[in-house]
């Protein structure tokens, strides 16, 4: 690595990195909160933060008049624009709210009063009969009294004793395959070493149990659960507020955990300085050493980059053969090529990555990975293809017409005279498309894939500091992008025969 080029990546960093000083939360709070609003009714014509899925809007709309509403993808998101004054409150679950009022002392608080009751339960495709099966044992740990002693459990103050029971038991009836979010503790939340937790989780396992299966949970966001649990990718999802549009597409179980849904909004305390330094040591800690969340870093890390090594070179093959495709003169190859590339070009990556997960492969047991590959490969081989081909034709025709009069074929003329030329003129072009297919991977979440993006989302969802696991995403994957362009023009350098020295044959060098 040059001098130059070293330098300009400890330029850039310093730049991203001075950013992230500039805004990280570095700031000490009063003990004691006031809010700024007292009452529901002092919110008319506010704007309310919601989390995506959620359909706590429609009880909010039964209480306050005139509020805009505002949706985000987790908590996190709705608290931080609640601090930065982008929503004027935000709404969720009780137990949700108390637990990021605690993790944000003194920038946020509770109104005095919650909007309304409601009851979670469990969701299944309509007519399963896990349903009834589930609310049989669902009655019997009520009666029993494991319902309560699972909501004092894991809505408590200490972290000690919120741990899982051992999937030991004999499963003779299988798997299930269980959608949780992943990002609404304590209902369901990401632990030391990646691991699904929460009350959700614990009670799908002790349900699982009693009736001889085995579990299987899978964190994806609120919005995709209904898509996996309708097309069969989970067998049930959890927990959601039972209303009737919702009843009418799913099943719902027994409640499991009557609660209130709160309101969380600014405090009047003003912030005072704990030194910039301190606020962003202790952010580190929170989202890198607490529960070893650094090895949910890395293994998202790996996740990305294996997701864009694969896409890249296997999209990279398929272009070349969308080229070879169209050179090969037969019209209706041609027309098949225009009509994916215009298909791939017209259709935004996140909906092809659904369709596929959730319609095309919907039926089948495939790794989410497998299926991003698949995806930003036709993504990124359209998109190469079509680059590769413009290039390609701006070869002067006089050149591949010389060739076949020297005897060459048409593949030999190609190969060795034309596609040589195009291609010092679209590597350039490639190399910041594949970048921004790193880029673009962000979005595999949607499918059940913990990647770099989705790894930063469940940690911030425990920490509720929406800022400095962002901040260092992005700083992981400026590093990442910036090391790849670096790699790349090494490959495009040794790949360049203008560069390389030339013998000439017949001449002694003497």
């Amino acid at each position: 690595m040059t001098c130059r080029t070293m330098r300009a990546i400890l330029v850039s960093l310093f730049a991203v990195v001075a950013l992230a000083f500039a805004i990280a939360p570095a700031l000490a709070y009063a003990d004691e909160a006031t809010p700024v609003y007292q009452t529901l009714d002092e919110l008319s014509g506010k704007r309310i933060a919601y989390v995506n899925g959620s359909v706590y809007n429609q009880a909010v709309q039964g209480r306050i008049d005139g509020t805009t509403e505002e949706f985000y993808p987790s908590l996190a998101e709705c608290v931080a624009a609640v601090e930065a004054g982008k929503a004027d409150a935000a709404v969720q679950l009780s137990y949700c709210c108390q637990l990021a009022v605690n993790r944000r002392p003194g920038t946020v608080t509770l109104l005095p009063d919650p909007v309304v009751s409601v009851s979670e339960g469990f969701f299944f495709p309509r007519g399963s009969a896990l349903t009834s099966q589930f609310n049989d044992v669902i009655k019997r740990f009520s009666e029993d009294g494991t319902l309560k002693e699972l909501e004092e459990k894991w809505v408590a103050a200490d972290d000690s004793g919120k741990t899982l029971p051992e999937q030991d038991w004999d499963a003779p009836n299988g798997t299930l395959k269980f959608a949780t979010s992943g990002v609404i503790e304590p209902f369901s939340y990401v632990g030391q070493g990646g691991q699904p937790k929460g009350y959700d989780v614990e009670l799908a396992l002790l349900i699982a149990r009693e009736l001889g299966y085995h579990l299987e949970v899978t964190t994806i966001p609120m919005d995709s659960i209904f898509a996996a649990v309708d097309t069969g990718k989970a067998d049930f999802g959890g927990t959601l507020t039972n209303t009737p549009e919702r009843a009418a597409v799913c099943d719902f179980s027994e409640p499991v955990m009557p609660t209130t849904i709160s309101v969380i909004v600014k405090s009047e305390e003003s912030a005072e300085s704990a030194g910039l330094f301190g606020g962003i040591a202790t952010s580190f800690q929170r989202t890198f050493i607490e529960e070893d969340r650094w090895m949910l870093v890395l293994s998202g890390l790996g996740v990305t980059i294996l997701i864009s090594v694969f896409s890249g070179v296997l999209g990279l093959l398929l272009g070349y053969a969308t080229v070879l495709a169209r050179r090969s003169g037969v019209r209706w190859v041609g027309k098949l090529v225009d009509g994916y590339q215009a298909l791939m070009g017209r259709i935004p990556i996140v909906v092809v990555l659904m369709l596929f997960y959730y319609v095309v492969f919907g039926s089948v047991d495939v790794a989410g990975e497998l299926v991003a590959v698949i995806a930003f490969t036709l993504a990124f081989g359209a998109t190469a293809g079509a680059t590769m081909w413009t290039a390609v034709k701006g070869i002067d025709v006089i050149q591949e017409e010389t060739g076949l009069a020297l005897g060459y074929t048409r593949r030999e003329v190609f190969s060795k005279i034309v596609f040589p030329q195009a291609r010092q003129q679209f590597t350039p072009q490639l190399m910041g498309q594949f970048v921004n297919l790193v880029k673009d991977t962000a979005i595999v979440g949607y499918i059940s894939v913990t990647d770099l993006t989705r790894a930063s989302d469940l940690i911030r969802a425990r920490t509720m500091d929406a800022f400095f696991p962002l901040i260092t995403t992005a700083v992981i994957y400026f590093l990442f992008c910036m090391l790849l362009a670096y790699v790349l023009r090494k490959i495009t350098a040794r790949l360049d025969v203008t560069k390389r020295p030339r013998e000439i044959q017949g001449v002694d060098e003497r």
